[in-house]
């Protein structure tokens, strides 16, 4: 159990890295087609998050994507 419970946080926080790398990488783009394509004009009303912010979950869930593989790592090498 402990094990599947380490492979859901191996993969959701791999995901979640992967998606924050990509929204820093290209922040500009993707809120400018957002606000485009699902925008009504006013610039108010839309709030995103900033590109620091984006840098900073990366940098979060790559040391998460580190502990729980470490995790992984560590059970396999105890049987």
């Amino acid at each position: 159990m402990i094990e599947f419970l380490g492979w859901i946080g191996v993969v959701y926080s791999f995901l979640s890295m992967i998606y924050h790398r990509y929204m820093h990488a290209y922040h500009d783009q993707v809120y400018a087609y957002i606000r485009k394509k699902y925008g009504d004009g006013g610039d108010d009303d839309m709030k995103f998050p900033s590109k620091d912010d984006h840098a900073r979950n990366a940098k979060k869930y790559s040391y998460f994507t580190i502990f729980f593989a470490s995790i992984l790592i560590i059970l396999n090498l105890l049987r």
